[in-house]
Parts: C-alpha cells; sequence; structure tokens
C-alpha cells in the first residue's frame, strides 16, 4: 500500500474530510451542467468525413424537418365526414406558430380525375378537395401512382399521411460565426423548443382522437421522446439500484452505519462524476445513460470487499485499535481492488476503437467515473469509519446461512449432478451464441406500448418510413468533359 495514504489519508481524517466536502460541493456545482443528448449528431464523430460532407450539402442545399402524422378515419377515406375532419385537422395543424406548411391527401395534384385536354388539366388541376370532382377516380388516381403509394397513401387505401414542415429557425444562417459555448446554447434553445412544438401538436392530436386513430412520427419527435426515455431511465435504474443496494446492505450488515458508509461512498463519487461531466461539456445519450447505475453498483462492490475486510480483521484481532484496523484493511486491500478497478477500466477503454460516438464517451465516462470510485473508496471510507462511534462498528454474530449451506451440500454429495447441469448449461449457451444477431432496426429498441414504436411501426410498414434519404448526384466539369468528347 502506497505511504500516502498510510501517512496522509489514515492519520488525517478531518482533514481528508474537509477536502472531500469541498470537492462535493464544487462538482456539485458544475452537475447543473449536466445534460443529456439524444440527436443523431451524437452518432458522428467531430471531424469525420461523412459528417463533414454532410454539413456542406446542408448548407448548399438547405434541410427542412419535418414531422409525420398518419391518419386512419373511422369511415371510407373518400366520405365526406373524413375528408372533412383532414381538413380541419390540416387547418387546425397549420395555425401552429411553428409551422411552415402542411400537405395531406387532399393537396396532391389529380391529372386523371377528369376527360379535359391534357393542357387543361395541367393549368387548372385539382384535388380531392374540391367539389367538382370525382372522388372515386381521384382517390383511385393516387392510390394507382408509384410516387404516392405508400407514401402519401397505404397500398390498402385505409391510412394516409401528413406532413407538418416546421418553419427553419433564421439563426442558423449566423450560427457558424458563433463561439462553441454560444453554439451550445442555442442547441439547447432548440431542444426546448422542439419539446414544446411536440406538445403543441400531441395536444392537437388528442382533441381529433374521435375522428379515427392518429399518430406522431419524425426525427424532431423522435429526438424528444428519446430525451424522455433517458432521464426516466437514469432517475428509474439510478433509484431502482440505490434501493437495491440499502436492502442487500441491511440483509447482510443489519447495522445502519453499514449502510451509511458504503452509500456515501456511492453518493460522492455519482456527484463527482456527474459534475466532471458537465464540467467537461460531455453530454449523456441512450448509450452511456445508465452510467450512473453501473458507478453504483462498481463502488458499492469495492466498499463492500473494504467493510467485510475491515470486520473480519476486528474479529481476528480485538484488541486492535480501530486505527491500526484500517491501517490493515487498507494495506491488504489496496492491490486487489486495484487490480480489479485497471481490469475492468482496461475493459471500458476498449470501447475507445470504436467508430460510434456515443460508445466511445461511454467508455470514457466509465473509465473515469472508476478513478473516482477508487479514489472514494480509500479517502472517505476510512474517514467515515474513523469517525463512527465504536460500539456500532462490530456486527453481531448471526448462525450459520441456510442458502449456503444448502449449496454447500449439493456441491459435496451431488457433484456428478452439478458437472452434468453445468455441461448441459455451457452447450445451451453455446448453441444461443451462435444465434446471435445484431439489431439495427430502430423501432425495435422501444416498447410495443408505447407511441413512438406505434408511430413508427405504421410509417414503416405502410409509408415509406421516418428516415429520409437524399440522393446526390455529381456531374464531371466541363474540361473533362471536353477532353472526353476529343
Amino acid at each position: 500500500m502506497p505511504n500516502f495514504i498510510k501517512n496522509t489519508i489514515i492519520k488525517n481524517p478531518k482533514f481528508i474530510f474537509i477536502i472531500l466536502i469541498i470537492t462535493l460541493f464544487s462538482f456539485g456545482y458544475y452537475s447543473k451542467d449536466f445534460k443529456l443528448d439524444a440527436s443523431s449528431e451524437t452518432l458522428l464523430i467531430e471531424g469525420d468525413p461523412d459528417l463533414k460532407y454532410l454539413q456542406e450539402i446542408s448548407k448548399r442545399y438547405g434541410s427542412k424537418e419535418f414531422l409525420i402524422l398518419t391518419y386512419t378515419p373511422n369511415e371510407s377515406m373518400i366520405s365526406d365526414t373524413s375528408v372533412n375532419n383532414l381538413l380541419s385537422l390540416k387547418y387546425k395543424i397549420q395555425s401552429l406558430d411553428w409551422v411552415y406548411s402542411v400537405i395531406t391527401l387532399l393537396d396532391i395534384p389529380l391529372l386523371n380525375s377528369s376527360d379535359e385536354p391534357l393542357e387543361v388539366r395541367l393549368n387548372n388541376f385539382k384535388t380531392l378537395k374540391d367539389e367538382n370532382i370525382d372522388k372515386v377516380r381521384g382517390f383511385n388516381e393516387i392510390l394507382d401512382s408509384p410516387v404516392f403509394r405508400n407514401f402519401v397513401i397505404s397500398e390498402d387505401g385505409k391510412t394516409s399521411g401528413i406532413i407538418v414542415n416546421i418553419k427553419k429557425n433564421e439563426e442558423l444562417k449566423n450560427i457558424a460565426n458563433k463561439s462553441k459555448e454560444e453554439i451550445e446554447k442555442f442547441k439547447e434553445q432548440i431542444k426546448k423548443q422542439n419539446h414544446q412544438n411536440i406538445l403543441e401538436i400531441r395536444d392537437v392530436i388528442e382533441s381529433y382522437e374521435s375522428i379515427g386513430k392518429i399518430h406522431l412520427g419524425g426525427i424532431p419527435m423522435i429526438a424528444d421522446d428519446m430525451m424522455s426515455f433517458i432521464k426516466s431511465d437514469i432517475i428509474v435504474f439510478g433509484i431502482g439500484v440505490l434501493l437495491f443496494i440499502i436492502g442487500t446492505l441491511w440483509f447482510v450488515f443489519r447495522k445502519l452505519i453499514w449502510i451509511i458508509i458504503p452509500i456515501s461512498s456511492c453518493l460522492f463519487s455519482v456527484i463527482i462524476m456527474m459534475g466532471l461531466l458537465g464540467l467537461l461539456g460531455w453530454k449523456v445519450t441512450v448509450i452511456s445513460s445508465n452510467f450512473i447505475a453501473l458507478m453504483l453498483i462498481l463502488t458499492m462492490a469495492m466498499n463492500i470487499h473494504m467493510c467485510t475486510r475491515f470486520l473480519q480483521l476486528k474479529e481476528k484481532h480485538p484488541s486492535k485499535s480501530i486505527f491500526d484496523l484500517i491501517l490493515l484493511t487498507t494495506n491488504k486491500m489496496f492491490w486487489p481492488i486495484l487490480y480489479t478497478v485497471l481490469t475492468t477500466i482496461i475493459a471500458f477503454l476498449s470501447l475507445i476503437f470504436s467508430e460510434i460516438k456515443p460508445i466511445i464517451d461511454f467508455g470514457w465516462m466509465m473509465t473515469f467515473g472508476l478513478i473516482t470510485s477508487f479514489i472514494i473508496t480509500f479517502t472517505l471510507l476510512p474517514t467515515l469509519i474513523n469517525f463512527a462511534p465504536q460500539e456500532n462498528i462490530s456486527l453481531k454474530k448471526y448462525k450459520d446461512s441456510k442458502i449456503i449451506i444448502l449449496f454447500a451440500k449439493i456441491s459435496q454429495n451431488y457433484s456428478k449432478l452439478v458437472f452434468l447441469t453445468t455441461a448441459i448449461i455451457i452447450i445451451l449457451s453455446l448453441i444461443g451464441i451462435s444465434r446471435l444477431e445484431v439489431e439495427n432496426s430502430f423501432i425495435n429498441y422501444f416498447s410495443k406500448k408505447t407511441e413512438i414504436y406505434k408511430g413508427m411501426k405504421l410509417i414503416d410498414e405502410k409509408l415509406g418510413g421516418t428516415t429520409p434519404l437524399e440522393v446526390i448526384l455529381k456531374f464531371p466539369k466541363k474540361e473533362k468533359l471536353k477532353k472526353n468528347r476529343r
């Protein structure tokens, strides 16, 4: 064990505790900058040539953000009631301040809806919302069109799509001239505005529930819902793991002091790490959203090893002082825990060789998180044990565990059965490994009960999908053309 721990940390618990409290509040302040991000930019590495090319194309030709609604009326798609309801829904959405335009089935030009000359039909084209129009003929024209079928209208004619184009933020034109801090603030502002937009359009959809089934889709909606899922995961898994840890500590130690000390180490580690992420400007994505739960588990493992070893040494050497016991515990546990942490760090560092940005960030987050947990374990835990009343440190002796005795009897009396069971499990595991597949279907990441799954599933199966495909054509330069002609 390094002499630093012995001479500085263990001998000066009050000083170390003050330093830790200052560190906690300092990093706790920066935890306000702890942010989440579910945008598509998190999937690309800075400096990636594909990202650079995409930015150049977007700057040259522009790009529009849009939402997609699916409309499945209760009656026939071309009944007067369904047409009027769709018109009403369109005008209601169009009235929202952030909406640029709304395109529906009723806006598609019909060229074969009458027997007039082609020139007349082109100059005065009609749509399904016009009064003097053969709706059945017009609807069949759209349904038979290779352009609109499975895009604006489903193949069975029961579901149509509604495209809601979002107004472009004028400040985007000058974003290149802004500082990094201003760009981040601008992005946060856009996220908040996008969240408000999604809430508004969902209120509209809710008010039209009686006219049929309406689902919302589109990249802005996916990004907003992903943010909600990430926040929920952090809260649910974080609290769930914390409660599980508290229950486990109580079951094992049955003393409040041995719950407070390990939990304090966990909380210190997590808060300091959140502050560090806020300070460095690293955002948590859907991949790294479980880092808090992982940190709690890994920190708790270190602390339980330390606490258990301390109690074993106290029982073995009852005459030794608390200082000597802490010194002996840290001396015996420093290298084993260090090796454990290093091997885990190496495992997470292997993620940085990935070419996917959120996976790289997750690898670095967990690396720094483990280092933080290791430092807190060998500073805060010995300090808190020093402060604890001596009469509360020892544990009562309990009878041997029935579970442990059961497993001991099984391993001693049924060794052949244990080996056979193990062999069967290994064979089944190998069969399972051979059937593993990589899942790249985005919608399958979500529960079938969620609105995001229902909307995306319907859009993907009947309306051509959510993500647009952009085709870029590059023509040869004039000089090359001349040379080729010669």
